[in-house]
């Protein structure tokens, strides 16, 4: 991008704003990496949508021979017989393979409340049944659908004992992507529902017993923080010539706020900490287990360190991991961890790509040894995508980075080349609708 030539006065101004700006930048949380553009080259899997499978149906049986099937058993033992529940189930699993979701809804919603009415609303034989809806109203693309399903399965889940870290995360990972979706007119209800639920469960874990499940509660919590830290109203940071944040500040009372933002705002204050002690706290614990996750643990508290502002904890986080991948023989992770400069945060919490679409933008910068962006460049390959070209370069510019390593210190790199996909408002409007 071409920045037209300025006068003596004119980048003495610069200069100084650039100076105040980054006092502020560095007191705060960075930008939202992955929310309005993303490396065509990255994606992340644990934030993904799930895609769910059903079993397979068997092909030999004609839609016509189950329908005749069906209302055989009706006749026979009435409209709501509980023998009419795994015929309803094989049905629909066969046209839902034969591209017929919505009959297949319509059976599995019927077979469903065969269940309820002879076993009870919290039977634990509907939970496969569930997840067969899950995976119908996402292929519907019915989002209001899905949350709903999602809150039952929940539920249910809990309720019948068998409520386990996967289910949970994958429970967490869609109240993500929900907020990401923007199925609410406000976050602030959904947001804390989940933060305070992912406590409860944190709260109730053994992590001696298990901690390949309690570190997928500390993951899935961290993320969490992350959205608090950045859809939370924001806040005037003071520095220490007496400026504030030139971000938009809502000034009224506490009071006026409702009572779900009143209380993020409480957790948002100490939402750092609340990180760091999940994380420090993960470290610490005994076990061939939580040694094997521990480098992640530790990689994860120096990126929110990093993300955080907080530049002299994230350098002694930084090379306590270099160090911990030394001393355990963990080189190949030295590489894909600090091979190059990394764009934070590394984990999708902000993530609105569909995986197509967007403006393709390449970008041409150097990273320092903090993790900062300098000599920003931005290139779309069309006249018409120039304002995306330079929306990318002001979000890299507030981007921080995991730097790059070299014999266990952190290190400046230039000439960094890459290609990016900014994610234009048809493309989040294809991922936000049906």
């Amino acid at each position: 991008m071409v920045i037209p030539r300025l006068n003596a006065r004119q980048l003495a101004a610069l200069a100084l704003l650039a100076l105040l700006q980054h006092d502020v930048a560095w007191a705060a949380p960075a930008n939202t990496y992955g929310r309005y553009f993303v490396r065509v080259d990255r994606q992340w899997p644990d934030e993904a949508p799930v895609i769910l499978s059903m079993p397979r149906a068997d092909g030999q049986l004609a839609v016509a021979s189950q329908r005749e099937r069906l209302l055989a058993l009706e006749q026979e033992h009435g409209p709501y017989a509980e023998a009419l529940a795994q015929p309803l189930m094989d049905l629909g699993r066969y046209l839902y393979e034969a591209g017929e979701p919505e009959q297949a809804e319509q059976l599995y919603r019927r077979a469903l409340h065969v269940l309820r009415v002879n076993e009870g609303l919290y039977s634990e034989n509907q939970l496969p049944l569930l997840r067969n809806l899950l995976a119908v109203h996402r292929s519907l693309g019915d989002w209001r659908a899905l949350d709903a399903r999602y809150d039952y399965f929940f539920r249910l889940s809990a309720v019948s004992g068998s409520m386990d870290a996967d289910s949970a995360a994958e429970y967490f990972r869609w109240q993500r992507e929900a907020l990401r979706r923007q199925l609410d007119s406000s976050d602030n209800r959904r947001l804390l529902r989940l933060y305070e639920a992912n406590e409860q469960l944190l709260a109730a874990a053994d992590p001696d017993r298990d901690a390949a499940a309690y570190w997928q509660l500390v993951d899935s919590q961290l993320r969490n923080l992350y959205l608090i830290q950045a859809l939370v109203r924001p806040r005037a940071v003071s520095v220490s010539r007496g400026f504030t944040s030139a971000a938009p500040f809502r000034s009224e009372p506490v009071q006026d706020l409702d009572v779900h933002e009143q209380r993020l705002l409480t957790i948002q204050r100490t939402a750092v900490a609340r990180g760091d002690e999940l994380l420090s706290g993960f470290a610490s614990l005994g076990g061939a287990q939580a040694g094997q996750l521990r480098a992640q643990a530790l990689l994860a508290q120096a990126d929110w360190h990093q993300w955080n502002g907080l530049r002299s904890r994230a350098a002694e986080n930084y090379r306590e991991v270099v160090g911990h991948l030394q001393e355990t023989g963990q080189e190949s992770l030295l590489q894909d961890w600090f091979g190059s400069p990394v764009e934070l945060p590394d984990n999708g919490a902000f993530s609105r790509d569909p995986g197509e679409g967007g403006v393709p933008v390449v970008a041409r910068f150097a990273v320092s040894a903090s993790g900062r962006p300098r000599d920003v460049e931005t290139t779309a390959s069309e006249e018409g995508q120039k304002g995306f070209a330079m929306r990318l370069y002001r979000g890299l510019l507030a981007t921080r980075f995991r730097p790059r390593f070299e014999g266990g210190s952190a290190v400046a790199t230039a000439d960094v080349e890459r290609s990016y996909r900014y994610l234009d408002p048809e493309t989040i409007r294809r991922f936000r609708s049906p």
